[in-house]
């Protein structure tokens, strides 16, 4: 038998499958069709990652969005299409403002197929137009309107992008927009209201306060303007006011849904959770029982309320029409905990998220910080609930929050962290920890703080105060800080390197010669230790640093008889 003959075996290729944006699109279609919208918006989700400036799927997602009662959401990608994708893409007004009447937001909506209809009086949705219009002036209960001319429309579009920028936490940038609608429309009454929750979230108290106090002298029974100002009263912990606005509050019953959504939310956020689930209550059919966030909003108040039965029923609403999310099946798991004689949390959170603690484990934050990151750029719901959680959460939370913003470091985290540092109700340890994280950002100094309840320029850097400074004054300087770092919080750090540089500065050019830098670090540490009353003695800082006591005590006097501490 002829011996068998072996070819060499051959490497396989693996030969990769290119499936561009169609395919995705085209399956996403697929399983819309079969009314599966989570797969379809995975699809269309792969779509646009291959193809991010095509708006068609865009508009998909934002349809399918809309399917699911996510309507701010979708709204955030139709105006996606129109600020970066597409502008000319007028239809995009169409699902606008039919999302905003879904939302029951008829003045908004109105506007938005308004102007719809004046780009494309003749399209293909030209007849489904005229019927929302009708449907949305009905709701109005006002007689067909005229097109407003298009600077009254553009000043509505342009205070819809503010109200966007404020919702996703970018302040500063809502804020420069909103004074410049101001300035061109001062009797703009919404647009001011919100200028002062602008104020308001980026630590500009008095602001705030001046701001929302123009709108009240103005218009003194809009509730908008008293519903901030009761916030207001709560943050500066003004007992005695808040009681009094809560007491006036609590018994009016808004006609419009968009006054009945701004009181109860912001009952139910003050803790008045009782007459929130009351307004809640009455919006739930209002919405078709399809609201994810009334749904959600309103097991909460019942939830806080102890009716935990009808808590249960709602989220179990949500859960249905929201699968994919983890916030119903989070309260639903507290339910069944609390019902066992579990522990389970003793309040819900309005916020449609999951609690802060679960939303990411700040405790391992070295391995998170690329997720925190890449979070926060596309959720904002994430960038404003962090910011919010900065102003409103608990200490330890705030202690959190400001670690995980060192690995976020961009213009806006910079921003709320220097408000966070002349809060005065703030705690003075939370803000050395912030300048901590503002010197890791690389943020450009000085910082500006009230600590101790006194206002502070912090500046870590070696000013230029003399033509030269000297490599054994530096060598001071290091010495300094290596043994100051682990005992002394970093105020209290810069404070003596501080306090060096004011000495070199004083006695130059006759500064004197520095013959062990050790000598000249202890006795500036201990100046500062005598400053902070620490019970420490010359003996036991002279220890620390391998000198005596007596090169400490020279050097203390030296330091002393030309430099001033605060």
């Amino acid at each position: 038998m002829a011996k068998q003959q072996y070819a060499p075996k051959k490497k396989g290729k693996i030969v990769p499958i290119h499936m561009d944006a169609d395919f995705y699109y085209e399956w996403a279609m697929r399983y819309l069709d079969k009314l599966n919208f989570q797969k379809a918006l995975r699809y269309l989700r792969k779509a646009v990652e291959i193809e991010p400036n095509n708006p068609d799927y865009y508009c998909s997602m934002a349809g399918i969005l809309a399917e699911l009662g996510k309507y701010e959401e979708s709204n955030r990608i139709l105006w996606h299409v129109l600020d970066e994708v597409d502008p000319s893409l007028d239809e995009c007004y169409f699902y606008l403002a039919s999302n905003y009447a879904n939302m029951m937001e008829f003045e908004l909506a109105e506007q938005y197929i308004l102007k719809y209809l004046q780009s494309f009086p003749e399209s293909i949705y030209a007849e489904e137009a005229e019927d929302l219009r009708e449907y949305i002036e009905f709701h109005l209960q006002d007689r067909p309107r005229q097109s407003e001319s298009d600077t009254s429309l553009e000043v509505v579009f342009q205070h819809d992008r503010a109200r966007r920028l404020l919702e996703e936490g970018r302040f500063n940038e809502a804020a420069r927009l909103l004074l410049s609608i101001i300035k061109g429309h001062p009797d703009f009454i919404a647009a001011r209201n919100n200028l002062a929750l602008c104020y308001y979230y980026m630590g500009r108290f008095e602001k705030a306060m001046e701001t929302v106090q123009q709108v009240l002298e103005e218009d003194p029974c809009n509730i908008h303007g008293l519903c901030n100002l009761a916030v207001f009263y709560s943050h500066l912990r003004n007992q005695e006011k808040l009681e009094q606005l809560l007491a006036v509050l609590k018994k009016i019953i808004p006609y419009h849904f968009d006054l009945a959504y701004k009181l109860a939310t912001t009952l139910g956020i003050l803790g008045e959770d009782e007459a929130a689930y009351f307004l809640f209550r009455k919006m739930v059919p209002r919405t078709g029982q399809g609201d994810l966030y009334i749904l959600h909003y309103t097991a909460v108040a019942a939830y806080n309320t102890g009716r935990i039965g009808e808590a249960e029923s709602l989220w179990k609403k949500v859960e249905r029409i929201d699968p994919s999310e983890k916030v119903a099946p989070y309260y639903l798991r507290q339910i069944q905990q609390r019902k066992i004689g579990g522990q389970a949390i003793s309040e819900a959170s309005y916020h449609y998220q999951l609690p802060f603690h679960d939303t990411f484990p700040f405790g391992s934050i070295e391995t998170s910080s690329d997720e925190i990151n890449q979070e926060w750029k596309r959720n904002p719901l994430l960038r404003s609930s962090l910011l919010w959680a900065l102003r409103f959460g608990d200490r330890d939370t705030k202690f959190q929050v400001i670690q995980a913003f060192a690995y976020i470091a961009d213009s806006e985290v910079e921003e709320a962290l220097r408000g966070f540092l002349m809060n005065p109700v703030e705690d003075d340890y939370l803000k050395k920890l912030v300048i901590f994280v503002l010197r890791k950002m690389g943020a450009e100094q000085p910082y500006k703080a009230i600590i101790n309840q006194q206002t502070r320029i912090i500046d870590f850097r070696l000013r230029s105060i003399v033509p030269v400074w000297t490599e054994k004054w530096q060598e001071v300087a290091e010495c300094l800080r290596v043994h100051m770092q682990d005992r002394y919080d970093v105020l209290e750090q810069q404070e003596a390197q501080m306090l060096w540089i004011d000495y070199i500065g004083k006695t130059y050019p006759n500064v004197p010669t520095i013959r062990k830098k050790e000598a000249w670090a202890a006795s500036l540490e201990y100046v500062i230790a005598r400053r902070y009353n620490y019970a420490i003695t010359q003996e036991e800082v002279a220890a620390r640093y391998g000198v005596s006591a007596a090169s400490l005590a020279r050097n203390y006097k030296l330091i002393t008889a030309v430099c001033t501490l605060p």
